[in-house]
């Protein structure tokens, strides 16, 4: 089953069984294929951040709530 929704009013536009909807063309030969490469994942990186900074933000919040 497919259903389509505009997501502006959240109506159904249409809606059918995927073994009824249209087979997609081809595209056109004269139309340039697009150069896609391969994605890959970012490494995450995380970076620590040194106790002595990590205290010494804590001592300047404290000192400023007091």
């Amino acid at each position: 089953m497919k259903t389509v929704y505009d997501m502006s009013t959240g109506q159904i536009i249409e809606s059918g069984l995927t073994s009824e909807t249209p087979q997609l063309i081809a595209p056109d030969a004269s139309i340039p294929a697009l150069q896609l490469q391969l994605v890959t994942p970012e490494q995450s990186t995380e970076r620590e951040i040194p106790p002595e900074l990590v205290l010494a933000d804590l001592n300047a919040f404290l000192d400023e709530m007091s």
